[in-house]
């Protein structure tokens, strides 16, 4: 059996290990503004870390399409160039609808799936 004296000392320590641990999640939510602060801050004194975050929770720069239109007009083009250029007639099912399609078809009539 612990004695009364012993109870003062074990709710100095409980009362201690409750003060860190606070101290310690007031610390890390800190920390959290901080970082978002210094991310959505326009400046680019931060170019480095914004880069980071970006790449970790966005997709990066250089995979973001700029002019999706044009992108969409050039691919359709090209694509249709190589179909031209490819002399082997074919007739297969559509991987995607199982819809017939030949040689001569840039993306399926039916889905729009482009096809190589």
């Amino acid at each position: 059996m612990i004695g009364n004296g012993m109870y003062p000392l074990m709710s100095l320590m409980s009362g201690l290990a409750s003060v860190i641990v606070l101290l310690f999640a007031v610390a890390l939510v800190g920390a959290m503004i901080y970082i978002i602060r210094l991310t959505t801050d326009d400046s680019d004194k931060h170019s480095q870390l914004k880069a980071f975050v970006e790449a970790l929770f966005n997709s990066p720069n250089h995979l973001h399409q700029q002019g999706s239109d044009d992108n969409e007009k050039d691919a359709s083009a090209q694509a249709k160039q190589l179909h031209a250029l490819s002399k082997t007639p074919f007739s297969e099912p559509c991987p995607a609808c199982l819809e017939t399609v030949t040689h001569e078809h840039a993306e399926c009539p039916s889905c729009g799936l482009r096809l190589l």
